[in-house]
């Protein structure tokens, strides 16, 4: 006569303890790669942001330095200001602007200005060339984290302000230098050319 053995359909209490404490284990590790992944991109993602706004703001620079033009403007009381006005932590300058769409179809020329202040490098820009009383700039925030702001202008030598004594107020320097240090970039320079106008006024 056979024996018949009883088999059970489902898992003792053990290995359901077994298999959960596997899961807790594995279900772990796998959070932990993925909180480590998420940082890693929220981290680059971060520095990406850094380094494209440095671009922008460098180029966006260059762009109002190389279209300098020689014509000084008035201030709101009438006075005199440089075509190029610098000082250690700040510049103004006229620039070519160029035109486009139906309001501004030429070119035309304005005023703007850079400078470092509160830990930011700033863009300036003046609705006029030649000011009114209470005639202010509009100011936006081009970078952040900044600090150890230098401007130097450079002609026969260096200078830490402009223009030099004795000079046309319609002259520009040779190159205008911004030195700064970004938060987790470090020290950074850039020398910037200007157009060629050592005719104008020249002492």
């Amino acid at each position: 006569m056979s024996r018949r053995v009883r088999r059970d359909n489902g898992f003792s209490l053990l290995e359901v303890l077994v298999a959960m404490a596997i899961f807790a284990v594995v279900a772990t590790l796998a959070w932990g790669g993925l909180d480590t992944l998420a940082r890693s991109r929220h981290a680059l993602d971060a520095e990406r942001e850094r380094l494209s706004a440095l671009q922008l703001g460098i180029a966006q620079l260059e762009r109002d330095l190389r279209q300098a033009v020689a014509r000084p403007v008035r201030d709101g009381i009438g006075a005199e200001v440089p075509a190029l006005l610098g000082q250690g932590n700040a510049v103004e300058v006229t620039r070519l602007a160029p035109g486009g769409g139906w309001q501004t179809p030429l070119p035309a020329l304005e005023r703007v200005g850079w400078r470092c202040a509160d830990g930011e490098l700033q863009r300036l820009r003046w609705p006029v060339l030649d000011r009114v009383a209470g005639t202010l700039p509009a100011s936006e925030t081009r970078l952040r984290g900044v600090g150890n702001c230098q401007w130097r202008y450079f002609d026969r030598g260096v200078s830490p302000i402009w223009p030099l004594r004795g000079a046309a107020a319609e002259r520009l320097p040779r190159a205008v230098e911004l030195r700064f240090t970004l938060a987790g970039l470090g020290e950074l320079r850039r020398l910037i050319e200007l157009p060629d106008n050592r005719d104008a006024g020249a002492p």
